[in-house]
């Protein structure tokens, strides 16, 4: 395979970096980062007011593309905390002013990308999560702690403890007491301990550090991508965290740089704390990052990458119907035939394998609202999936999943439903079509017994789809259900579905 150059240029609040990679092989050609980008005050997303430095680099960037004579760009941006008014405001003075277009990727995804690539990449990686892994990845507005078990990821939790927010909080409380990081450190042991009763202890748990800089210059070395922390270097963070301050000498100055003197305390109480409660046997950092994981996943469309983030998309929805007592039988049996709906019938909905994903996490999540009340439990689904956005998922795809979620019982996706009149117009379709499909895989299993075994499809020329189900009791209850939620589809596709009963 002939080899060939392709670019990525990364945007995040702090700063703004380009890597340019040989293809097949991802070797990296060259590398640059650009100065520290101011964070805001309010907002740590301070783009706007970064446009100038923003867009002088991005000018820098594009010269050394041409020289390297690279005809691809992909251009990323980190969402954090931008609200989605102001990030198309953003992307389009980009746009304008650079010429190139930036594709937003909230938190779920970026540390979806780098979780992957650390999985993938990192060669000591299975043996470390033989027993138990907690992977922390610190970030300037959150963190996250995930939990790999036999070489498997299991579960995640997203907390308010990004650097740049503990910092910032930690400058409000200077004007107002003289011990602000006695408050800091309860506010970081109340976010954690929160999710304490979750954690796994076991004798054999590794602690791995991500996105910590200072740590993987001072403990990795070179040409390696793992390094062991001595574990005493975060116990009693209370009595050490005068010496964490910038001007001391805890760390070889000539390792911290700029910004991460900021960072340096509210990484270092975070990790600490994260260990008080896990109790590893070992600790470890890795300099694998969120533009590691770009490069080498999504940016190249790698086949290895994108399996284990769906793997990871349907654990975590695994995960979020457990929590909420879904009723294991009924999802599986509404799967399993959502799916062969979708395959089936792929000439009169023309959508791809991304929308088969997004039905069959849907049809995993669809009841999670029962939880809360079986009356309307499709609103309450709906609403628990926006507040519980799934990793490795866009902002558009989680929305669409909760609506899909939201119709797939008695309300239908009208102009009549605000929820689904304010909707993207390019999303409207999809969910239409969606939900129509799951709405009549879900009346089949109207008792929730699996009376049905296996069904098979046929389109006929009078615009009928034969539905035959081959079944081990009589479905009175499926045929009331059917009956009436079998008009979406119709609505939707102009075909209408006939449900014919087959005895084993």
């Amino acid at each position: 395979m002939a080899k060939s150059l392709t670019a990525v240029i990364y945007l995040e609040p702090n700063q703004v970096s380009l890597r340019i990679i040989e293809l097949p092989s991802l070797k990296v050609v060259n590398n640059v980062q650009s100065g520290a980008l101011m964070v805001g005050t309010e907002k740590i997303a301070n783009y706007a007011q970064n446009m100038e430095a923003i867009v002088n680099n991005l000018d820098g960037f594009k010269q050394l593309v041409k020289d390297y004579q690279v005809k691809e760009i992909s251009f990323y941006g980190a969402l954090e905390d931008l609200d989605e008014v102001t990030a198309q405001y953003v992307a389009d003075q980009l746009e304008v002013r650079s010429g190139l277009k930036i594709h937003w990727l909230n938190n779920n995804q970026l540390m979806a990308q780098s979780m992957s690539c650390v999985v993938t990449h990192l060669a000591e990686f299975n043996k470390l999560s033989k027993h138990c892994l907690y992977l922390v990845s610190l970030g300037l507005d959150s963190m996250t702690l995930a939990f790999f078990h036999h070489d498997n990821f299991e579960t995640l939790w997203e907390l308010d403890l990004g650097g740049a927010q503990i910092s910032r909080l930690v400058e409000r409380l200077r004007q107002t007491t003289t011990n602000p990081e006695e408050i800091i450190q309860d506010y970081i042991n109340s976010k954690l301990g929160y999710i304490a009763p979750e954690l796994i202890q076991k004798k054999k748990t590794t602690l791995l550090i991500q996105n910590a800089p200072t740590l993987a210059k001072r403990y990795i070395e070179r040409r390696h991508h793992l390094g062991e922390i001595p574990g005493e270097i975060f116990s009693n963070p209370t009595d050490r965290i005068d010496l964490l301050a910038p001007s001391q000498r805890l760390w070889d100055e000539e390792l911290v740089e700029g910004r991460q003197r900021e960072l340096l305390v509210p990484n270092y109480l975070v990790i600490a704390r994260a260990a008080e409660l896990i109790h590893p046997t070992n600790i470890y950092v890795t300099d694998i990052s969120v533009m590691d994981g770009l490069t080498n996943g999504i940016a190249v469309n790698n086949d290895q990458s994108r399996h284990q983030i769906h793997t990871m998309i349907r654990t975590s929805a695994h995960d979020l119907a457990e929590r909420y007592g879904v009723n294991n039988g009924h999802q599986r049996f509404v799967t399993r035939f959502a799916l062969q709906f979708f395959d089936q019938l792929r000439p009169i909905h023309r959508l791809g394998n991304h929308e088969r994903l997004l039905l069959e996490i849907a049809s995993m999540v669809d009841d999670i609202g029962n939880f809360i009340n079986q009356s309307g439990h499709y609103r309450h689904s709906a609403y628990i999936l926006r507040a519980n956005p799934l990793i490795g998922l866009s902002d558009e795809d989680n929305r669409i999943i909760a609506e899909v979620a939201r119709y797939h019982s008695a309300e239908s996706p009208t102009a009549m439903q605000p929820h689904y009149r304010h909707l993207d117009d390019d999303i409207q379709l999809t969910i239409a079509k969606l939900a129509a499909i799951l709405r009549v895989v879900d009346s089949l299993d109207d008792s929730r017994q699996q009376k049905i075994t296996a069904v098979s499809l046929k389109l006929t020329s009078d615009n009928r789809l034969k539905i035959k189900a081959t079944a081990n009791d009589d479905l009175v209850l499926e045929k009331w259900s059917f009956s009436s939620k079998a008009k979406l589809f119709n609505d939707v596709f102009g075909i209408q579905p006939v449900l014919i009963e087959r005895g084993n």
